[in-house]
């Protein structure tokens, strides 16, 4: 066949999608490795039977896109995963991988299965209205997952690691043909690599690159100054989850955040990851800053959701109201925050980082924009409507 038939057949192989499973397709050796005569024969084999024609697109796309060779990963969780196609059909019980995936500029098109918490943020995950739900990391639906056929299902690493670590071991004993795959998607300290195997993973190099750009400029924006404030200088922060009196400790996400915008964590020195606090040692320890997360729990309103501006103030009276707390440095200075968890629980957590820098450093910080950002991120990466950045939606005071 003359090289400029054969490259027109390829392209038009292309254009058609079909499952991922099995062995390299036209790896007739044995060997791991397609060879071009053995993608020759598959194509002209592929013009003669129909059912070839699948194998036939495949292998054009591993012989030219992954150099004739299976595609190895290493996520997450430390595993190497092997695919020898491309992935046609995804599952995905994580949303900050999705959201990821959205920034790296992949066609989210293969993602046939959701979690519960995907399909709840209709604003912010619009187009998986109607895609079928499959649990969550903590529930799934297994006969749900298995009667879809993904290729790949993607789990978190690191949350609920015991959770993750079952749904694993099931699918591998159940159905070994779907590969898995381990992401977080919400510590800083891992998601710039988290970015590039992914977007190898996907192959979406050019794009992710482009992400990871924009995403490492904008935490620069803070880290290249946080990190001359000295220890013993750093303001001293106490940080409450969306459950009253639970904080975080060294190690934890939010307590990588709150380093990264210059801040102390008065209670870093805990054992568990989120401990629950005694109120009399937050009066003890007198934060000069304090920032309530909303977002869920009992506090779920805000965020891309928007129209919540009167809870937010609610809040915020409630927790400079408590007992004592009329002493602490934060409540006499006006320094107590309301931040959402849209803006700093997952992938976009630089976007919380910006406003805390800002609450924690005002002098320091004053030349950042959170807020455009916030737009940019919106309208460049996740392809929705920038105005959805309203700050009034995230944070209080605005």
């Amino acid at each position: 066949m003359k090289p400029f038939h054969l490259a027109l057949l390829l392209a038009m192989l292309f254009s058609i999608v079909v499952p991922a499973s099995g062995a390299l397709p036209g790896d007739t050796s044995g060997n791991d490795h397609l060879e071009k005569p053995e993608l020759s024969r598959l194509v002209l084999a592929a013009l003669k039977d129909d059912q070839i024609v699948q194998d036939a697109r495949d292998a054009a796309y591993v012989y030219i896109v992954w150099n004739g060779s299976p595609k190895r990963i290493t996520d997450s969780s430390g595993k190497e995963r092997v695919i020898r196609r491309p992935l046609h059909r995804i599952v995905v019980l994580n949303s900050e991988t999705l959201e990821t995936m959205r920034s790296i500029g992949y066609d989210t098109t293969p993602v046939i299965g959701v979690d519960k918490f995907i399909l709840q943020k209709k604003e912010f995950f619009p187009e998986f209205a109607g895609t079928p739900g499959v649990g969550s990391i903590w529930a799934p639906d297994y006969e749900k997952i298995v009667s879809l056929q993904p290729d790949a299902v993607f789990l978190y690493a690191t949350v609920s690691k015991s959770s993750g670590d079952a749904i694993e071991e099931k699918l591998a004993t159940t159905s070994p043909e779907i590969t898995v795959f381990r992401f977080d998607g919400y510590l800083p300290k891992t998601y710039s690599e988290e970015i590039r195997v992914l977007s190898d993973l996907l192959d979406c190099q050019a794009t992710g690159r482009e992400f990871l750009d924009f995403y490492t400029t904008n935490i620069d924006a803070v880290t290249s100054r946080s990190a001359e404030i000295p220890k013993e200088d750093r303001i001293r922060v106490y940080f409450e989850t969306w459950t009253d009196y639970k904080s975080c400790a060294a190690g934890s996400g939010y307590d990588q955040k709150i380093t990264m915008a210059g801040g102390s964590n008065i209670f870093g020195d805990e054992t568990a990851e989120y401990p629950e606090i005694d109120p009399e040692a937050i009066l003890k320890r007198s934060p000069q800053v304090v920032v309530k997360l909303v977002g869920a729990g009992k506090y779920i309103f805000g965020g891309y959701e928007g129209g919540a501006n009167a809870s937010f103030q609610q809040v915020h009276r409630d927790i400079i109201s408590r007992k004592g707390w009329e002493s602490l440095p934060a409540v006499r200075d006006g320094r107590t925050y309301i931040l959402h968890t849209d803006i700093l629980g997952g992938p976009h957590f630089f976007i919380g980082v910006q406003y805390m820098a800002e609450w924690f450093y005002p002098e320091k910080f004053g030349d950042l924009d959170p807020e455009t950002v916030h737009a940019e991120y919106l309208s460049r990466f996740q392809g929705l409507n920038k105005k959805l950045n309203d700050r009034q939606n995230f944070i209080y005071p605005v």
